[in-house]
């Protein structure tokens, strides 16, 4: 097995094919990166636009297959603090959540499908922030992992909603990262949203160690499954590759930063519906396993996730 969760990422191949006019660097009328093999549409103005590394010239730093990278420490931002790198067995992306324990996180289903032994000898873990061997906020212990057989669009969807460990010293993960980001309502398929994508990827020029992010405008696709939610049909997908998996597409709202959908190969499910299901059944989890949190109480680990 890979140390990190497989994913394909490979481009879109049922989309309407995209024409490039040469020379001009627009793609039906969008501006594109150029600097890329892949057509991606120009990324200023984006949630995450400022935090994108720059090349000396002052061009996008890319991995010439749409990534970008994030600009550390990760812990500047109040997007990229939340988004972390995940361990069960193999690697991938998760982020906190908004939740009034400040004690879950959101990923794909796939990162924790076959885990359930590592999770429940405590081996399962968090660390969000991470860069490089830097773990700023510490490494948190994954508790439980809740997932939904209800099919959507007809397939399951590929959503986890993980419940971390609180630690007497932290109190909570949340507490750590200053909040959780929450869920975008359901997009319909006459509406597209720009959502910036943001993991930890294996493959070179990342190497585990640093944050990529894609930027690109994003639908919903009726019936398509673990797919539903991927790039219009005049954009290629970004290719970074297996360990951003789980890692969040965060789209700009009136009421601040919001998750549409989580990494599953090109795209993700709709999770719009299932997400506030499984972010309830994981609080009343939390609440009963430590009814004590956020009081001080005494039956909080004495050692716990941060202090891994």
């Amino acid at each position: 097995m890979n140390k990190y969760k497989s994913m394909r990422a490979a481009r879109l191949t049922s989309v309407v094919a995209v024409t490039v006019a040469l020379g001009t660097g627009t793609v039906l009328g969008t501006s594109i990166a150029t600097a890329d093999s892949s057509v991606q549409p120009d990324p200023k103005g984006s949630l995450l636009y400022d935090r994108l590394e720059k090349n000396s010239d002052g061009s996008l730093k890319t991995n010439g297959t749409g990534g970008y990278f994030v600009t550390a420490p990760y812990t500047d931002n109040a997007i990229t603090r939340k988004v972390g790198q995940l361990s069960v067995g193999g690697l991938c992306t998760a982020t906190v959540l908004d939740s009034p324990t400040g004690s879950l996180a959101i990923t794909a289903r796939h990162c924790v499908d076959g885990g359930d032994a590592t999770i429940e000898s405590g081996k399962a873990t968090f660390t969000p922030a991470w860069h490089d061997g830097s773990r700023p906020y510490g490494t948190w212990i994954v508790d439980k992992a809740f997932v939904s057989d209800t099919p959507v669009d007809g397939s399951v969807p590929d959503v986890a909603v993980l419940a971390i460990r609180p630690s007497a010293e932290k109190k909570t993960v949340a507490s750590a990262t200053g909040g959780g980001l929450g869920i975008h309502p359901a997009l319909s398929s006459t509406q597209s949203v720009q959502a910036t994508l943001l993991g930890y990827p294996g493959p070179a020029p990342y190497h585990l160690k640093l944050m990529s992010a894609c930027v690109g405008d994003y639908t919903y696709y009726p019936g398509a499954g673990r797919s539903a939610v991927r790039r219009v049909g005049t954009q290629d997908e970004c290719h970074v590759g297996g360990g951003s998996s789980g890692g969040p597409y965060v789209t700009r709202t009136a009421a601040g930063a919001k998750i549409i959908t989580v990494l599953n190969s090109s795209g993700g499910s709709v999770i719009s519906g299932v997400a506030p299901r499984l972010i309830d059944d994981a609080e009343q989890w939390i609440k009963a396993k430590y009814p004590d949190l956020g009081t001080g109480g005494g039956n909080l680990p004495s050692t716990g996730s941060a202090g891994l």
